[in-house]
């Protein structure tokens, strides 16, 4: 009986660390030409697992949960390319042509920073919008462009923000904030001068249960 009931401790105490490792982790990708110009419609896969995406117009590419032992399987013009993923968060492929077997590939700090948006239009059903540093010329103050050009996205006096309205009456209603991929705690502490892109993830499954209420991407210059 004391064995069966240690047991049953040592799984309790297991489950948060299972339930965060259930989490879906994004690995972003981009394939392009030499001159920079996405290659769409390649098909990426993941060698001997069945998943696989295509690139988008932009040449991007999304998956989940890749692991050090896991290589990526792409095919372009019917000719096949491997890259083991390894300790790789991101993948930027370079191809000398789409008819040649030339080609090099390397990690992109700027994919994993804000590429989760490449994940999300591939294998997650939420929904988001996205503002530009074009979007925001004329503005002065990024908390009033949020709430001028998203809707059912409201920025509080303080400078959290809440999207689709408060859903509770006791519990926090906060949106998470990310600033180059760094949690801070409020819009205002950001100078609207210095943001490249703001993302405004409604459903932020993929941050776990901190993105519960959605999440604020934003990237600087």
């Amino acid at each position: 009986m004391k064995r069966f009931l240690l047991t049953a401790a040592i799984l309790l105490l297991a489950l948060p660390a299972i339930a965060q490792n259930s989490e879906a982790v994004p690995f972003n990708g981009l394939i392009v030409d030499l001159a920079g110009k996405g290659i769409k419609n390649v098909k990426v896969e993941v060698k001997n697992d069945g998943r696989y995406t295509k690139t988008d117009k932009q040449g991007r590419f999304g998956l989940t949960n890749l692991g050090p032992q896991d290589t990526l399987v792409f095919t372009i013009k019917r000719r096949t390319h491997e890259v083991e993923v390894g300790d790789a968060k991101s993948l930027r492929i370079v191809m000398a042509s789409e008819n040649t077997d030339e080609w090099k590939a390397s990690q992109d700090d700027e994919l994993v920073d804000f590429g989760f948006m490449y994940v999300k239009r591939r294998e997650f059903t939420g929904s988001a919008s996205g503002l530009t540093e074009e979007n925001l010329k004329g503005y002065t103050d990024l908390a009033d462009a949020i709430n001028a050009l998203v809707p059912n996205v409201n920025v509080s006096s303080d400078g959290s923000v809440i999207i689709r309205g408060q859903r509770s009456l006791t519990a926090n209603n906060n949106a998470m904030i990310l600033l180059n991929n760094q949690e801070i705690g409020s819009v205002l502490d950001v100078n609207i001068y210095d943001v490249k892109s703001v993302e405004i993830i409604k459903d932020g499954v993929g941050y776990g249960s901190r993105g519960a209420n959605g999440v604020v991407v934003i990237r600087t210059k």
